[in-house]
């Protein structure tokens, strides 16, 4: 037989129901011969085909032509007719052929792109114990899932293990080993590490089949297919963290959200912030679908209703009404809905949510409450507000400024500033402008004389603040009231002030002046009564003398002390270093021979001084000088021991002083009353009644502080402090 002939019919009718027995071979034979001797090609195709290509297309050729022409060929019909015959046959065993390696083909693409769409790679394994060399098949996709190029690459169903996540791979083999055991088949999920990139893992889902031998049972090989549904997995997760993060908005939100099936008057849903709105939870409403209604407050049941009608008509509605709480309290709610209809336009569901504006609707109140109070205020204010544009024209004025200058609003607002102020007080204005345009933030306090509508001048005092800058105001705002009584009354007291400053300067001059003459001639006396009384012997003289001494040295301190209360009252503190060691000393020298006092009351002094508190010598001086003269003057003959001791500690902070005599002390029913100008506790006191009173008048004007404790046969104690400025 033709070898190529032979090599064509193995090619396309091995396998197939075709017989290939030796009658048909020689019938094919004879047909290309026949065909060569009806069709005569060239030269070179008398010899016969060379290859199987030619042989192909020239059996092919032979069989067309006599198929459509039926010629006869040499030899009887009957050899003819099986020819045709045997044509016939393998015309359509090759068509079909042809047709099924089409069909395969095109099975093959198809299965590719769907591989490739849905990320699914097949594979074929056999049967074996050792899979470290075999061969196995793998698709084009699964290498791709795997990261690995199949042009460059083979691997074992092994190394493919090896891909298998550490943590999975224990659990993928033993599902391989029940399906070979057992089910025949497994469905796993597990990951896989790209190959070159552990970290790039991809979940992949395995389906696979186990092929046994029809007749022995026998294990053959696994076919299966391997998923990749990473996507799928991460799509899967972000639902499931979106559905969490929903359903805990849902039971957390303040707001209550609903659903409601109308079709068959169901609540669908509502979420748990019922509670806290309403008062009653999501099961008492599912249990009574009018719960909601029924809580309305009567007078907004109107509303309600015609939000509901709203509803049917398809519109999206929002409305607020009251509803009365489980606890008793009335609630505000502002309720959002969305209705769906259904083809013939009934409503059949209500999705809504419902928020408690309680709080807001209150604060809106309040606020209406808080305008109307300061509407009532600023009306009924004697104080007026008015706005000033940048034209100095009035854009805005209380109605109080009618009762001020006597404008009504109507007739005030548009007019300029410049018209109402008083030429001499034009100056102000303009240095007020210029304030507010170079320090904006500062207010500024104004007095100017104001033209009323009567035609009189009104003195406004008020303050001014810069709000150019601000588009609502755009302006100046000035607040003012009328001082006009205010202003005279001032002018009043500053005439009466000054002619006081005048009167107390003659009146320090006459006392200066008095204190000099009468004590001039005071001095004169008490020399004459000394002379008078070394020159007799004359005891009656004598005492009629020291008596007439005494009076005149009362009536010599009571001047000095004037001098001192006038110098107190009227000089102002002169601050400088005070030397108390020095101080006291000259006290006490001054002191301790003169008739105030018995000279066997011992003066003690203690002091504690670093130089740094300063006041005025000159007034501390008149505060220790009367307290120690008081102790001389009033210590108890009783005591074997009489003194008066002086503690002073002074630094920076301030001056401790304490005066402390044993002397007879003062009873508690006149404590109230020391410090009283004249005061004196009976009429033996000795002094002139001003000694105290200076004290107190002297440490006031220090800034200072005093306090006192006296018993009667125990003493008199001071506490004074002096702050060091």
């Amino acid at each position: 037989m033709n070898a190529l002939l032979e090599d064509l019919l193995n090619k396309h009718l091995a396998g197939s129901d075709l017989p290939l027995d030796p009658g048909l071979l020689n019938e094919l034979n004879a047909l290309l011969d026949a065909a060569t001797s009806v069709k005569p090609g060239p030269s070179e195709q008398a010899e016969g085909p060379r290859t199987l290509d030619e042989l192909y297309h020239t059996l092919w050729e032979a069989l067309n032509i006599l198929g459509d022409e039926a010629s006869p060929v040499a030899g009887n019909g009957d050899i003819q007719g099986a020819i045709l015959d045997a044509a016939d046959k393998l015309n359509k065993a090759c068509r079909n052929i042809v047709l099924s390696e089409q069909k395969t083909l095109r099975e093959t693409v198809h299965l590719k792109t769907i591989q490739s769409v849905a990320k699914a790679g097949s594979w074929d394994v056999p049967a074996t114990r050792d899979l470290s060399d075999v061969q196995n098949y793998w698709s084009d996709e699964l290498f791709h899932l795997l990261g690995i190029d199949p042009a460059t690459t083979k691997i074992t169903y092994e190394q493919y293990i090896e891909l298998v996540h550490p943590d999975d791979r224990e659990f993928m083999k033993e599902e391989v080993n029940k399906a070979y055991m057992e089910t025949g088949r497994y469905d796993v999920e597990y990951r896989i590490m790209r190959a070159g990139d552990a970290n790039q893992q991809r979940i992949v889902r395995e389906i696979a089949e186990v092929v046994k031998d029809k007749l022995t049972g026998e294990p053959v090989s696994l076919i299966g297919v391997t998923i990749d549904i990473t996507d799928i997995k991460l799509a899967e997760r972000a639902i499931v963290d979106a559905n969490i993060e929903l359903r805990t908005l849902f039971n957390t939100m303040n707001e209550v959200f609903f659903s409601v099936d109308l079709e068959h008057n169901n609540l669908l849903q509502i979420s748990p912030a019922c509670t806290r709105v309403y008062g009653y939870g999501p099961e008492e409403f599912a249990k009574d679908p009018f719960l909601w209604f029924s809580l309305v407050v009567d007078e907004d049941k109107k509303a309600a209703h015609e939000s509901n009608v709203r509803l049917s008509m398809g519109e999206i509605t929002q409305v607020e009404y009251r509803i009365r709480h489980k606890d008793g309290r009335i609630r505000w709610l502002l309720i959002r809905m969305w209705p769906t209809l259904n083809v013939s336009g009934k409503l059949i569901r209500i999705d809504g949510i419902a928020s408690d504006v309680t709080e807001r609707k209150e604060a809106e109140s309040a606020l209406a409450n808080s305008e109307l109070k300061l509407r009532t205020l600023l009306e009924n204010s004697n104080d007026a507000i008015v706005i000033i544009n940048k034209d100095l024209e009035y854009t805005f004025a209380t109605e109080s400024i009618g009762r001020i200058i006597g404008y009504a609003m109507e007739e005030f607002v548009g007019t300029s500033v410049l018209n109402y102020i008083h030429p001499d007080d034009k100056g102000v204005i303009s240095h007020s402008l210029f304030s507010l345009t170079n320090k904006p933030d500062a207010p500024l306090p104004f007095e100017v004389r104001f033209r009323a509508k009567d035609g009189s001048w009104v003195w406004l005092e008020g303050v001014a603040t810069n709000h150019l800058g601000e588009a609502v105001i755009d302006g100046y705002i000035a607040n003012f009231r009328d001082v006009t009584d205010e202003i005279r009354y001032r002018k009043e007291l500053e005439d009466a002030n000054d002619k006081l400053k005048r009167t107390n300067a003659e009146l320090d001059r006459f006392v200066y002046s008095v204190s000099h003459d009468l004590r001039a001639p005071l001095g004169s006396i008490l020399g004459l009564i000394d002379f008078t009384a070394t020159e007799t012997a004359d005891d009656d003289l004598i005492q009629s003398l020291s008596m007439m001494k005494s009076s005149i040295e009362k009536l010599d301190v009571f001047i000095l002390d004037i001098l001192d209360y006038s110098r107190n009252a009227r000089l102002e503190v002169k601050r400088t270093p005070v030397n108390f060691s020095a101080l006291l000393t000259d006290i006490r020298n001054s002191l301790k021979f003169t008739s105030t006092g018995n000279s066997h009351v011992e003066i003690r002094i203690n002091i504690e001084e670093d130089g740094a508190f300063c006041s005025d010598k000159s007034r501390i001086l008149i505060i220790l000088s009367n307290l120690i003269a008081n102790s001389l003057r009033y210590y108890d003959p009783a005591r074997p021991d009489p003194y008066v001791e002086v503690t002073v500690v002074a630094g920076a902070d301030g001056a401790l002083i304490n005066v402390k005599d044993n002397g007879i002390g003062i009873h508690k029913d006149y404590h109230p009353y020391i410090f009283n100008m004249f005061y004196r506790v009976s009429e033996k006191s000795k002094g002139s009644g001003l000694g105290l009173y200076l004290v107190k008048e002297t440490v006031e004007k220090l800034s200072g502080d005093i306090q006192f404790t006296s018993t009667p046969g125990v003493g008199t104690e001071f506490k004074i402090f002096l702050p060091n400025p």
